[in-house]
C-alpha cells in the first residue's frame, strides 16, 4: 500500500511540474484597432521561440508572407487574411497579435 501511495505521489508531482499556467486551447485576442493606412498585423512570439523557423512554418500553414521579421523581441509583421488571424490566435507560440499602426514624431 505504501508503495502504491508513493507511486501515486510521484505521478502527481510530475504532472504538476509539466502543467502550464495557461489552459489548454487558450487563444489570444487581437489588440488595437484597424487603421486603413496600416492594414497589417504585428505578431509577437513567446520568449524562447525561434522567430525564423516558427514564422516559416506558420507562413506555410496559413498562406502569408512576413513583411518584417524581428528577433528581439521575437515577432513579425504581415498582412493577414481573416482565416490566418483566426488560426494564429490559437498557435501555442503566439503571445500577442495587434493591428499595425502609423506612428508620428512630434
Amino acid at each position: 500500500m505504501r508503495l502504491l501511495m508513493s507511486v501515486f505521489a510521484i505521478g502527481v508531482l510530475v504532472t504538476a511540474r509539466h502543467s502550464t499556467s495557461e489552459p489548454a486551447g487558450a487563444c489570444v485576442a487581437v489588440e488595437g484597432q484597424l487603421d486603413p493606412r496600416a492594414p497589417g498585423f504585428i505578431i509577437e512570439y513567446k520568449t524562447g521561440t525561434d522567430p525564423l523557423a516558427t514564422t516559416a512554418m506558420l507562413s506555410a500553414k496559413y498562406f502569408f508572407s512576413a513583411k518584417h521579421l524581428y528577433t528581439a523581441p521575437p515577432e513579425f509583421a504581415a498582412d493577414l487574411s481573416a482565416a490566418a488571424v483566426k488560426g494564429l490566435q490559437c498557435e501555442p507560440a503566439v503571445k500577442l497579435i495587434e493591428h499595425d499602426a502609423i506612428g508620428s514624431v512630434a
